[in-house]
C-alpha cells in the first residue's frame, strides 16, 4: 500500500511531528511511505531518510494535498492519506474523493460538530487516538491506535545526575510544565497550574517550577512574566528552558528525556487533550503527573493523581473543563508527602503503564491491523 502522511514534517517540535518521525519509518518497512508536511518545510521536498517528504505552502496544507498525493500515488486514488492533525481545519473539498483516514483527536466532550461534520461529508475513515475519542466517535464506526514512545529513549534514570546536570538541587522538589503556550485562553490552563504552584511554594521553599514552554506570548498566548508577578512567584523559584533553543532548536527526543528526569510530578491540568504525549512520555520516564480527569487525561496517565473540573463551552461549540485550583494543590501536597517507597512504586507504575504504548507495540497491536482493516473497506488499497 503506499501512504502520504499529512502532517507535520517529521522534525517538527510538535506532538504530532513527533509521531510521524516514529511512525513514518516504521510503517515504510512494509509500505510506501512518503510525507506531506504543510508544516516544518517550505519551497522544495526533502529526503527524511529513505522518505520523501513534500513541501508546505501555509496553512493546514489544504492547497497541495490532492497534488502530493497524485504525485506520490500516481493517480488521486492510488494510496491511502493518511492525516495526523484536528480535522476541523482540513478542507472538506479538498479531501472528498480521496481513499483518507484520519488519525484524529477528540478533545471535546462530546466530540465537536464540525468534526463529525467532517467525517460525514468527506468519507474518511477515523483512526481514533485514544478509547475515549473512540466511544465519542463510535456513530462513525472507528478504528482505534494510539499516540506511541518510545520506550528506550523515554526511560527511568537515577535522578540526582541528572539534576546536577540542570545545575537543580538535589532535594528539591521539582515541578514540571511541559506545554504551548497558544491562544489567549490558555488550553494547557496555564495560569490556573501556575497559580497552584504558587500557593504551593508559599508552603514549602523548597519548591522549584520548571517552565518548558515559550514565555512571553508571542503566538496569541499569556505573557508568563507578567502572571508570575501578578502572581508573587519568586523568580529564583522558577526555571524556564532556553527560549532560543525552545523555539529555533528544539530539544532532542534524548534531552527531553533528560529534563523529565529531573521532575518530581508533571503538572498537566489542561482543559482538553486529545492525547497528552506529555503525560505519556513522563510516564515513561517513571514520573508521575497532574491531569484534569476528562477526555484523554483520563486514561493516558496511568499514574499521578486526577482532579476535578467546572465544564466549559467552547468556540468548537461543545465543552472543555476548567481544573479544580483546590484539587491541584492538594495532588501537589499529596505527591509531596510520599515515601520514598511510595514513590518507587508509583514511578514503577508509571513506567508499566507506559510501555502498553511502546511505538514498536503500537505498530504491531494497532497500526499494522488498522491498515488491514483499511485495505478491507477501502478495495482499491489492496
Amino acid at each position: 500500500m503506499k501512504i502520504l502522511m499529512h502532517s507535520n514534517a517529521p522534525w517538527a517540535a510538535s506532538g504530532y511531528g513527533q509521531q510521524v518521525a516514529m511512525f513514518a519509518p516504521r510503517l515504510a518497512r512494509t509500505h510506501e511511505v512518503a510525507i506531506s508536511a504543510f508544516h516544518g518545510l517550505a519551497g522544495a521536498p526533502f529526503d527524511f531518510g529513505p522518505l520523501r517528504v513534500y513541501p508546505g505552502s501555509g496553512g493546514w496544507g489544504n492547497d497541495i494535498v490532492r497534488p502530493h498525493a497524485e504525485r506520490h500515488f500516481g493517480s488521486l486514488r492510488g494510496g491511502l492519506v493518511l492525516t495526523v492533525v484536528d480535522v476541523f481545519v482540513l478542507d472538506r473539498a479538498a479531501f472528498a474523493g480521496l481513499n483518507a483516514a484520519c488519525w484524529v483527536p477528540v478533545d471535546h466532550d462530546p466530540a465537536p460538530p464540525a468534526v463529525l461534520d467532517f467525517f460525514r461529508d468527506t468519507g474518511a475513515v477515523p483512526i481514533a487516538m485514544t478509547r475515549f475519542g473512540a466511544d465519542r466517535l463510535r456513530e462513525l464506526n472507528p478504528l482505534y491506535v494510539p499516540h506511541g514512545v518510545a520506550g528506550d529513549v523515554y526511560r527511568p534514570q537515577p535522578q540526582a545526575p541528572q539534576r546536577a546536570a540542570a545545575g537543580l538541587p538535589r532535594d528539591a522538589f521539582v515541578v514540571g510544565v511541559v506545554a504551548v503556550n497558544k491562544g489567549a485562553l490558555s488550553r494547557k490552563s496555564l495560569p490556573e497550574l501556575i497559580e497552584a504552584f504558587a500557593i504551593f511554594r508559599a508552603r514549602h521553599d523548597d519548591a522549584i517550577l520548571y517552565l518548558h514552554t515559550e514565555l512571553l506570548g508571542s503566538h496569541q498566548g499569556l505573557h508568563i512574566p507578567s502572571l508570575l508577578a501578578d502572581l508573587g512567584v519568586d523568580e529564583h523559584s522558577v526555571i524556564v528552558t532556553d527560549q532560543y533553543r525552545y523555539l529555533h532548536e528544539p530539544l532532542a527526543p534524548e534531552e527531553m528525556a533528560d529534563r523529565y528526569a529531573t521532575l518530581d510530578v508533571l503538572l498537566n491540568a489542561s482543559m482538553g487533550e486529545g492525547f497528552g504525549l506529555t503525560v505519556l512520555e513522563a510516564n515513561s520516564c517513571g514520573v508521575p503527573a497532574i491531569v484534569t480527569d476528562f477526555t484523554a487525561m483520563s486514561e493516558v496517565c496511568g499514574a499521578g493523581w486526577k482532579v476535578g473540573y467546572e465544564r466549559y463551552w467552547s468556540d468548537q461549540s461543545s465543552w472543555q473543563a476548567r481544573p479544580h485550583l483546590e484539587e491541584i494543590v492538594e495532588s501537589l501536597e499529596a505527591c509531596y508527602a510520599q515515601s520514598a517507597a511510595e514513590r518507587a512504586a508509583l514511578a514503577e507504575q508509571a513506567r508499566t503503564h507506559a510501555l502498553a504504548y511502546d511505538a514498536n507495540h503500537v505498530l504491531e497491536q494497532h497500526w499494522l491491523p488498522a491498515l488491514d482493516e483499511l485495505a478491507r473497506r477501502l478495495p482499491e488499497l489492496r
